[in-house]
This record gives C-alpha cells, structure tokens and sequence, in this order.
C-alpha cells in the first residue's frame, strides 16, 4: 500500500491509519482492482475499544472492508464484538509458505529458460502482465501503474521466463522486512502446462536467502491451479489466522 501511496499525487487517495495494537489501509478513492487492498492488519482482544473508530475509517468512504484476527488473540468477547458491528465471518486464513534454502532443485523443461529483469524492461515485463491476463481486470491500462509500484518495490526481484526463445511468463517477488511474497506471476495462455509457472517459483526460491528472504509466502486457495504450483515446489499451507469482512467484501 505505501507503494501506492508514493504514485504521483497518491491518485487512489491511499491512507493508513493505526489503531490500537493494528492498523488500517484503505485506498479512499473507490476502485474496483483495489477492493482486496482495504485490510486492516494486526488486531487483536485489546483492541474491542477501538474498534468502532477503526470501521468508520472505512464506512465514512462507503468502503468495504476485511481484517483477520491471529489464532492466539482468538476470544468470544472478541468474536460478540466484531459480529455486533456488522462483520461476518469468513474462516479461517491459510497461505502457502515455505523457509527457502536457496537449492534450486529442479531443471527447468526444454527450451524454457528464467532470467532476472531489469527496469529497462518496465514495458516488456508489463506487457507481458497484461497479456497473461487477458479478459480479467488486470488487462486495465491503469492497472499497469498499480502493477509497476508494488512490483519495483526496492530489495524484491521481477523475473521473466522465456520459452522457444521469446519472452512468455513474468513474476515478482518482493521482500518486506525478510519475508518474500510471490508477487503476481502469469504466463501466456499459449504456453500454460508446460511447467514455465513452477519454474518460475522455484527460481523464486532459489535466489530468495540472497535477497534477505528467510520465510515466503504465496497466495491461493487449497486447489486452486495456483497452490498446486505452490505445492509442487514444496510449500504448505500456513494458518494465518480467522478472517472477517464488512457489508459488501
């Protein structure tokens, strides 16, 4: 979200606000690529007081909103409180996760071959983006500027995967205060089933101790396409905690 935030003008009107033991991010300018960025982060028993403050942060905007609670913050009087303001329960949280130890363990198929890209190559690599979403939101012009500030986020790594020698597959791979995120990663509908995704995460973990990497985490539900590329290159669901949205998450 500070990615966002430091766009010129800060044009989704990006706020983050603490509250309590948390806090929240919430892109105050309505946008349907944005819905999932409006979290707050971090709140847990000791923060019932505030949080009545918290949802109006969001509400006064007419925004959407989801938190998660941490297993060990979990408490009835905790539960009662969210549920009599309106939120839902959604369940519980995982993410895939793994501790890297920088073995690329696997060669890459025929002919499929992943390099490292530069910021001379912004356009390719956001192009690319776009093509491998095809017919989603992230096909969106202005979803490039969006895509660009949290992928060139300073100590990650952006990747591009080619294949019969011509770029196919792109992904990034942030890092935050030691924890890798696989970032988004696509590739061609054309060149789909030919392992270029599993590769790409595997040159993901193979360079991620050398860029201060000690925990990574991936995204997608249990038996989606996207875990069990996860789940190839050996990661597992991690318990992130209870998940709860307002009105209209």
């Amino acid at each position: 979200m500070g990615a966002l935030a430091d766009l010129p003008g800060n044009p989704f009107g990006v706020e983050v606000q603490k509250f309590g033991s948390g806090f929240g991010a919430a892109c105050k300018v309505c946008h349907p690529m944005l819905r999932g960025k409006n979290r707050i982060h971090g709140v847990g028993a000791a923060d019932i007081e505030s949080l009545d403050d918290l949802l109006r942060f969001y509400r006064e905007d007419g925004l959407p909103c989801s938190l998660s609670v941490l297993y060990g913050e979990i408490t009835e009087g905790l539960f009662s409180r969210l549920a009599s303001v309106g939120l839902w329960s959604a369940g519980s949280g995982t993410l895939p996760a793994i501790v890297p130890d920088g073995r690329a363990d696997e060669e890459a198929p025929p002919g499929v071959h992943i390099r490292r890209s530069g910021p001379e190559e912004k356009d390719l690599y956001l192009d690319l983006f776009q093509q491998a979403f095809v017919g989603r939101g992230e096909a969106d012009p202005e979803y490039r500027a969006i895509h660009w500030a949290e992928d060139a986020l300073p100590g990650g790594a952006r990747y591009i995967a080619e294949a019969e020698g011509k770029p196919v597959g792109m992904a990034s791979f942030p890092v935050v205060d030691g924890v890798g995120y696989f970032g988004t990663g696509g590739v061609l509908p054309e060149f789909r089933r030919r392992g270029v995704q599993t590769v790409l995460i595997r040159r993901q973990l193979a360079d991620a101790p050398g860029l201060g990497c000690d925990l990574a985490l991936g995204g997608g539900s249990a038996g989606t396409s996207t875990y069990r590329n996860f789940e190839r290159a050996g990661l597992r669901l991690l318990p992130t905690g209870m998940q709860w949205g307002d009105i209209g998450v």
